[in-house]
């Protein structure tokens, strides 16, 4: 293995080890969250990406990649009012704020992919793949390259589906609201309000990669415990769970101390063990490792696909949500559109 996969690897790792450990300390969702990326991004500090606007007002993107760099021109006049001249960068109110926020967060993942594939030429790789998104439409189009990208990987409805929907719901224009990208979903910010909009490919995307991933602090954080306990049904024997939970345990990759406080509570989980609360038992024990390996191990044992759908069942029929279908706004019916959700945040 090449020396940059190698820290690239270590860094993933680290950035779960940090989650994990910030998180038994009282602090809100957000700040947790804030705290995680800027730790992790300072990690990263091989691979350098930000925005600064020129003499001539023109907006740039600077890569820096250890000892080699480039620039690239985004193409965009910025408005004085819209900079913040002591940070230097461009604030919310720009129209382009989140489509500059989804191309830097898009090619910081895509560095980090490239240097775990072990590719030469990294920052060559990224500058074409940057020029590319924004080839013909500029920023007005990156935000949709991007997301088609991940739609295309994952077979996700496409970028304009999405829009369509939420206009639909909604009434408002493109020129009344920014979207932001979260690989499987979207956020659209409407000024006072942020509307969430998924679909079941969407959701089913973004379970099946945490749990294949292992990624403990995304499942206990960002998936419904209460929707966990539902779907399981008591029917796991006690000896085959807790043989596939001790080889899950044996794969968890942290800290000396992580791993026999990790012992412990399969110790203390085994012996209370409750074929009819599984799922409870371990969040009631150990939140942070064992319920989400608790998890991983009752999708295993069902079978993943069918947990991700009824998952997805569950999730979406929560009066939160609101279903929008888009067969209306195109000529010819098509029976394999697929049923956008959507639901607003305060």
């Amino acid at each position: 293995m090449k020396p940059l996969a190698a820290i690239c690897i270590c860094l993933q790792i680290n950035k779960c080890k940090i989650a994990l450990n910030i998180k038994r300390y009282k602090i809100c969702k957000k700040c947790l969250l804030t705290v995680i990326n800027l730790l992790f991004n300072f990690l990263f500090i091989m691979m350098e990406i930000k925005f600064y606007k020129h003499a001539d007002k023109n907006l740039y993107c600077f890569i820096r990649d250890g000892k080699f760099e480039t620039t690239i021109s985004m193409e965009y006049i910025v408005d004085e009012k819209f900079w913040n001249l002591k940070d230097g960068e461009i604030n919310k109110c720009d129209r382009y704020f989140y489509a500059l926020q989804n191309f830097k967060k898009y090619l910081l993942q895509r560095s980090c992919e490239l240097k775990t594939e072990t590719k030469e030429n990294v920052l060559n790789i990224l500058k074409e793949e940057a020029l590319n998104l924004l080839k013909n439409s500029g920023l007005e189009g990156v935000s949709k390259n991007i997301f088609n990208i991940y739609s295309n990987k994952f077979g996700l409805p496409q970028y304009d589906g999405y829009l369509l929907a939420f206009e639909k719901h909604t009434g408002f224009k493109q020129k009344d609201y920014r979207v932001e990208i979260f690989d499987s979903y979207l956020h659209i910010h409407t000024g006072k309000v942020i509307y969430k909009i998924d679909t079941y490919d969407g959701k089913t995307t973004f379970l099946k990669s945490i749990l294949k991933k292992r990624s403990y602090f995304d499942i206990a954080m960002f998936t419904d415990y209460n929707i966990w306990l539902e779907i399981d049904e008591g029917e796991i024997l006690k000896d085959k769970f807790c043989a596939v939970m001790h080889m899950e345990i044996e794969k968890y990759n942290g800290l000396e101390e992580d791993k026999d406080r990790l012992q412990r509570n399969f110790d203390l989980f085994t012996n209370k063990y409750k074929q009819s609360d599984v799922i409870g038992l371990a969040m009631a024990v150990d939140r942070d490792i064992l319920y989400p390996i608790a998890v991983i191990v009752m999708t295993s044992i069902y079978d993943l696909d069918v947990c991700c759908l009824e998952y997805c069942e569950l999730e979406f029929a929560n009066r939160a949500w609101t279903a929008i279908f888009i067969d209306d706004e195109l000529q010819e019916e098509d029976d394999n559109l697929p049923v956008f959700y959507i639901k607003s945040y305060p």
